[in-house]
């Protein structure tokens, strides 16, 4: 009898285990994958393009509290972000952070340009931006002068339009990220 007892308990104590993880992890998917603000997820990756930038804590918000976001970076590369996010394209006025964010939580690259930059170096960016449709956001950005590339976790800041630089950049970078790593490691393993 007390045999049986001990089975049921540890059948209900399985189950509760179980149920438990699974509420865990919908919620994990729910809330965007955040994770505790104090401890940011880098990938370390010499490798790559741009420089590394810490991985700010990633909750969706709502637009009314865009305002009092902090991002560790200008323009940022994860944090906070809305809940809906912008297709990739070539926007002509600038496109809110937290759609920026968003989008390169999906894998896209985003580049920012200075509202005043030469003509010759738009019109360069919107033929990159075309050539790669479907993983690049073109906007331009008053925070930033010249022209910034931002993935999830790396910014590249360029004084003046380098086409092989950024090139690389969003060859590199597009898709590396997408509510998690999307590859084991970024860096080629040496001989």
């Amino acid at each position: 009898m007390r045999a049986r007892w001990l089975w049921r308990g540890g059948f209900v104590l399985v189950l509760s285990l179980i149920a438990g993880s699974a509420f865990v992890n919908i919620y994990r998917i729910v809330a965007g994958g955040a994770h505790d603000p104090s401890q940011p997820v880098s990938r370390s990756a010499p490798c790559l393009p741009g420089v590394e930038v810490p991985i700010q804590d990633s909750p969706h918000i709502a637009a009314s509290d865009a305002t009092a976001v902090q991002y560790n970076s200008v323009p940022p590369t994860s944090g906070p972000h809305y809940s809906f996010r912008t297709a990739p394209g070539i926007y002509d006025s600038p496109v809110p952070d937290g759609l920026t964010v968003h989008a390169m939580e999906h894998g896209h690259v985003v580049i920012h340009h200075a509202p005043g930059i030469r003509p010759e170096w738009l019109a360069a960016l919107r033929k990159l931006a075309k050539r790669h449709a479907a993983d690049v956001i073109l906007t331009p950005n008053p925070a930033v002068s010249g022209i910034a590339l931002t993935a999830w976790g790396r910014l590249d800041q360029m004084a003046a339009y380098d086409e092989a630089r950024a090139s690389a950049f969003i060859q590199q970078l597009r898709g590396r990220y997408d509510h998690g790593w999307t590859r084991s490691s970024d860096c080629p393993v040496g001989p």
